[in-house]
């Protein structure tokens, strides 16, 4: 079981790091022009290396499930995310390759999106968030100001969107100097809680090429 809920990254990844290095206005806007401030301050960022801890709160247990490791990302195309406890497991975004290493038998195996339009759909979704792709979200999402200080925002997926199946919304904190993203609570419609707190998040910095072969 445990498993199988860490290698389920993909909506919880796909949700998350667009928004690590954007400073946006706390005045109340529409939701493009939210929208449109977070993508032209995510422009100049080429890189972004972040360590992570989440905890997801399952309806049906009494315990979370923790894990923590890093998620490294250069946008476009180019995404990593490492679970390093309690159990090793990676999921490497190239382009059009998908790979997934599983640390339990050192094997990895790779899926191509060519023919699959379901995970391309996926994908292109990964790449807005986390590239900063802003104008992508405005067709899926409502956006809405919480709490001005520190910055809250919350999304919650439009009826029409792929994602309103499963989830009900997403709430992002930023830190108090609105620069980086503090942290992300996913709440799905299974009754299912994920937050993730993001700590050590590094703008612009030298990224390995060969972590994208895994």
């Amino acid at each position: 079981m445990a498993r199988r809920m860490i290698r389920q990254p993909l909506w919880g990844v796909g949700l998350i790091c667009g928004l690590l290095a954007v400073q946006v206005s706390l005045a109340a806007e529409p939701a493009a022009d939210v929208l449109g401030q977070m993508e032209q301050a995510m422009a100049d960022v080429k890189t972004v290396k972040t360590r992570f801890v989440q905890e997801k709160k399952m309806a049906l247990f009494n315990h979370p499930l923790v894990t923590r490791g890093s998620i490294w990302v250069e946008p476009p195309e180019h995404l990593l995310w490492r679970v390093e406890s309690p159990m090793q497991y990676a999921l490497a975004l190239d382009g059009s390759r998908v790979r997934q290493w599983d640390g339990e038998t050192g094997k990895t195996t790779s899926l191509s999106m060519e023919g699959n339009p379901v995970f391309a759909a996926v994908t292109e979704q990964l790449n807005a968030w986390f590239g900063g792709r802003y104008g992508l979200l405005a067709h899926d999402y409502d956006v809405e100001q919480q709490v001005a200080a520190p910055a809250t925002f919350v999304f919650v997926p439009k009826p029409t969107a792929p994602s309103a199946k499963m989830l009900k919304s997403v709430t992002v904190v930023f830190r108090e100097d609105a620069r980086y993203i503090a942290s992300i609570r996913i709440d799905d419609r299974g009754g299912d809680v994920t937050t993730l707190t993001f700590t050590d998040t590094e703008i612009n910095v030298p990224l390995d090429p060969k972590a994208w072969e895994l």
